[in-house]
């Protein structure tokens, strides 16, 4: 046990004359406390820390922004923990959620031949048609991304899929045509050439069955406004259409 004594901090004889009614004025007058020069200044004492200040020119700090709001005139004080996004509002940041990416049906377009049979240089194709449709883009001054992956299936359509998870093929429509216009002048096939390209269906088709006719229109045309409103309703889905699969009303 060490018998030396404490380290003291500060300036009582400053303290005295700013708090002049406190205890420890009064220990100070009955000579309790060291001569002023005996003392280690307060900036000295390894456990102090500067004062932190906040100015409306400032931004504040996660854990100044965090700290729970001082008692009011009437005493009420904030409950529960200070939540991210009020200090992000305190701090001036703003936090956005991230965009969900693009199914790939919505990012693909395709050009299909006129005559669906598969293409003899279908593995060129998918080889070399990525930087082609990339200088055409880039030729056309394109600000959209230039990156794709091809594929030819065996019916000879050639199919681009957009890498760029947010950006869908629909923004790409102003340059089908000199898209497909390049594709047939390097990949030339004859008298069946491919159509411009067009974005890929991206709709399901949707078989419901066991459903009592006593609950559907006996009019075909007024099939669609009631399933539409009814499936909306309960699943939450917008279709686009509806039609009976057995078209002859006495057989149904």
């Amino acid at each position: 046990m060490s018998t030396s004594p404490p380290t003291m901090y500060g300036n009582p004889e400053a303290f005295a004359k700013k708090y002049p009614h406190t205890w420890e004025v009064e220990e100070f007058a009955k000579g309790k406390y060291p001569p002023g020069p005996s003392w280690t200044p307060g900036h000295l004492d390894p456990d102090w820390r500067p004062p932190t200040t906040m100015s409306s020119k400032t931004t504040p700090t996660y854990a100044q922004a965090a700290v729970p709001p001082a008692k009011g005139k009437k005493g009420r004080q904030a409950k529960g923990p200070v939540s991210a996004s009020s200090v992000a509002v305190a701090s001036g940041e703003v936090f956005t959620k991230p965009t969900p990416p693009l199914s790939q049906a919505v990012r693909r377009f395709f050009a299909s031949r006129t005559t669906f049979k598969p293409h003899p240089e279908a593995v060129k194709i998918t080889a070399h048609f990525l930087d082609i449709a990339a200088s055409v883009l880039r030729e056309a001054n394109c600000s959209l991304p230039l990156s794709f992956t091809c594929t030819v299936n065996d019916k000879g359509s050639v199919s681009l899929l957009g890498t760029d998870l947010h950006t869908p093929a629909s923004t790409y429509t102003l340059y089908f045509a000199p898209l497909t216009s390049r594709l047939n002048k390097a990949f030339p096939i004859g008298n069946s050439p491919w159509v411009i390209f067009k974005p890929a269906p991206n709709e399901t088709q949707l078989l419901i069955h066991s459903i009592p006719l006593a609950f559907l229109p006996t009019d075909d045309d007024q099939l669609f406004p009631s399933l539409h409103e009814s499936i909306r309703n309960a699943r939450g889905v917008s279709i686009p259409s509806a039609h009976y699969l057995n078209p002859d009303t006495e057989s149904r």
